[in-house]
């Protein structure tokens, strides 16, 4: 998937989980080129930081993932 973020530069990345919250898209992904992972929101079709509340909230659900 290419994804933009907001600076405008576009990449390719691995989409490993996409979660839907609150009217929110968080996604983690792999990035290609350097094979680290990160998580963003998608707003407006551009790819976000998010605040510390925010990673903590998605760090919360992939933990309850794994011990599934």
């Amino acid at each position: 998937m290419i994804l933009r973020n907001s600076k405008g530069r576009e990449r390719n990345f691995k989409i490993l989980f996409k979660i839907e919250h609150e009217n929110n898209t968080y996604i983690v992904y792999e990035d290609y080129m350097t094979g680290k992972c990160y998580v963003g929101c998608i707003k407006d079709g551009n790819l976000n930081k998010l605040p510390k509340e925010e990673i903590d909230f998605v760090l919360k659900i992939l933990e309850k993932v794994n011990e599934e």
